[in-house]
């Protein structure tokens, strides 16, 4: 699984799971708006863009990175992390080693800098705010076809600003 994948996985894993970290009951029903819709799009787009950057930056960290080699041999590393006799048959060096670690803790961090970046920008009332949040998550949990409405909201909105 390439970093990229790794960090996307992350992302959208946070957005499935959003909805209970910032949680908040609501028993009003509302209509949703295009407007609504529009404002929810953006916060994905904006996330997708930061998501883009921080994982130019692993690439480039990961490329610079002293001891461990460049882009190739990180994925090499990565490929028999944890598997000591491949580790050995690819002679991992120590070096390597702390390198890697140092690279998996860099991903992690910047990783919790995406879910913190999506994270305000919900809680932003100017821009989403939770309780809109809330109110889309529910209507695309209970109703799955409402996704296809965000997914062509999000391309309109990518197109727009590309």
């Amino acid at each position: 699984m390439t970093i990229l994948t790794r960090v996307l996985v992350v992302a959208l894993l946070f957005c499935c799971s959003a909805q209970v970290v910032v949680a908040q009951e609501d028993s009003t029903q509302v209509a949703l708006t295009d407007a609504d819709w529009s404002k929810y799009a953006q916060i994905e787009v904006m996330t997708s863009t930061f998501l883009t950057q921080k994982t130019e930056e692993l690439k480039e960290w990961i490329s610079t990175k002293e001891g461990l080699g460049g882009g190739a041999r990180y994925n090499q590393i990565k490929g028999v992390w944890g598997k000591a006799k491949k580790e050995i048959a690819i002679g991992l060096t120590e070096k390597e080693r702390e390198a890697y670690l140092e690279a998996l803790a860099f991903q992690n961090s910047m990783q919790k800098m995406v879910i913190a970046y999506q994270a305000d920008l919900i809680r932003d009332e100017k821009l989403l705010g939770v309780a809109l949040f809330e109110q889309i998550s529910k209507a695309i949990q209970d109703n799955p076809s409402l996704k296809e409405k965000l997914l062509q909201e999000v391309a309109r909105l990518k197109k727009k600003k590309g």
